[in-house]
């Protein structure tokens, strides 16, 4: 009889969620007005209008080496110098 408890408090639970997914909710349904039910859809537009174009991996990888070396030679240059005013 123990086991069959839970296995029973697990049929119940989902028994209760598939119950509460069925459900008619008028609040949700409410909240449209005539015009929007009326409405015509909106336009299909190519993905190509929407999405701004992005630059090649290839390019990307390239510009940020490019500008991790200029940062890196800026803060050796800094690093050294520092070095050059404590001695």
């Amino acid at each position: 009889m123990t086991r069959s408890l839970p296995l029973t408090l697990l049929c119940a639970s989902f028994a209760v969620a598939a119950l509460a997914g069925c459900s008619n909710d008028p609040e949700l349904r409410n909240q449209l007005t005539p015009e929007l039910r009326n409405a015509d859809y909106p336009p299909l537009l190519p993905i190509e209008d929407l999405v701004p174009l992005q630059p090649a991996p290839e390019q990307q990888s390239t510009q940020l080496e490019q500008n991790l070396n200029a940062r890196s030679n800026t803060l050796q240059r800094q690093a050294d110098a520092l070095r050059r005013a404590t001695n």
